[in-house]
């Protein structure tokens, strides 16, 4: 889908929105060029298109933050419903009469679902084409009075609090957003056998909307700094850290890069290891070395990953110490001390 993306950002101009997710982010590791602007929810993509002199902007999709309007707007699909549904909603607000609206998609993303639902959308027929693998659902906006109705966005820009989260916010655009990821849970039960010292300065590290920094706070005096690649999982947790009245500050990053090295005392962290629709082995690795960076010689992280994840024997390149504290069906938690 790559190579239909790039083919189609090529033919368009400056008036063109791009909206990237990171399904994107191996064409922008290229030398790509692109003349129009960039959305991202991701603030690693927001930073690769800057670095290739690409207008970005980063947000939680909110379309209506945008200044302008434009001619086309290209989306390559994203992998959760909600987000694609939102971004199905809002595409009409900031494209000029008779401007295109461009999902791509492989087979498997949903591609002729959300080709019918823009149809819906826009109120007119439905527009699908095969390119090779891929799939284009090509529509153009008419006169306004004529949209069809929303679709159901579980109200994507609301912070809210779902059952499941016990009081914590949360809001679609977060994988798993309205219930408590069962690893994370399977770490906090671990704090208070491995507690950090007080004081300490921890990372959050992936923080998405605060659930391991908040469950942490109830220990100690501690100063956080909660770090995460997604605008939705920021404003979730900038909201639960103020309602909880954690002591310390979320800030945008790409695994930790931004984090100063040896300036941490303690890190949690539950890494992801999907990248959009596809599996990223390398992922963990990024995590892995960053925390090993951070980390003060004394200081210590406390991971948690599928049992599948090979983390022991990553961990031996960032780690003198490596040592499974406890598992289960599902979950093992790694100690890592003393970074190389």
């Amino acid at each position: 889908m790559l190579s239909l993306l790039k083919s189609l950002l090529l033919k368009n101009t400056d008036n063109t929105l791009w909206i990237a997710d990171e399904n994107s982010t191996a064409l922008l590791q290229q030398d790509i060029a692109f003349s129009g602007v960039l959305l991202t929810n991701r603030w690693d993509i927001a930073q690769l298109a800057k670095a290739n002199g690409i207008p970005a902007l980063f947000n939680d999709f909110n379309l209506k933050a945008l200044t302008r309007s434009f001619e086309t707007i290209l989306y390559p699909l994203s992998k959760e419903k909600a987000i694609v549904q939102h971004l199905i909603n809002e595409a009409p607000y900031v494209l000029n009469m008779n401007g295109g609206f461009i999902l791509l998609g492989e087979k498997n993303s949903g591609i002729k679902t959300y080709a019918k639902k823009v149809a819906e959308r826009f109120n007119s027929e439905k527009n699908l084409q095969k390119t090779g693998k891929n799939y284009l659902s090509i529509n153009i906006k008419k006169n306004p009075a004529e949209e069809g109705e929303l679709l159901a966005d579980n109200d994507y820009h609301k912070l809210q609090q779902p059952k499941k989260l016990s009081g914590l916010f949360s809001k679609p655009g977060l994988f798993g957003w309205d219930k408590i990821d069962n690893g994370s849970a399977f770490l906090a039960n671990q704090f208070t056998k491995h507690p950090p010292t007080s004081n300490a300065k921890i990372l959050d590290l992936g923080c998405g909307y605060g659930f391991l920094s908040t469950q942490l706070a109830s220990l100690g005096q501690f100063h956080f700094t909660a770090t995460d690649n997604n605008a939705a999982a920021l404003l979730a947790c900038k909201k639960n850290f103020s309602e909880f009245e954690i002591n310390g500050e979320i800030i945008p990053s790409d695994a930790g890069k931004e984090i100063k090295t040896k300036s941490v005392d303690y890190v949690i962290c539950n890494p992801p290891f999907h990248q959009g629709f596809r599996l990223a082995e390398g992922l963990t690795d990024q995590f892995l070395k960053q925390a090993a960076r951070v980390l003060k010689q004394q200081g210590q992280a406390l991971f948690v990953v599928n049992e599948f994840i090979p983390l022991a024997k990553k961990s031996l390149n960032y780690f003198s110490k490596v040592e499974c504290i406890a598992k289960n069906r599902s979950f093992c938690i790694y100690l890592l001390t003393w970074p190389l």
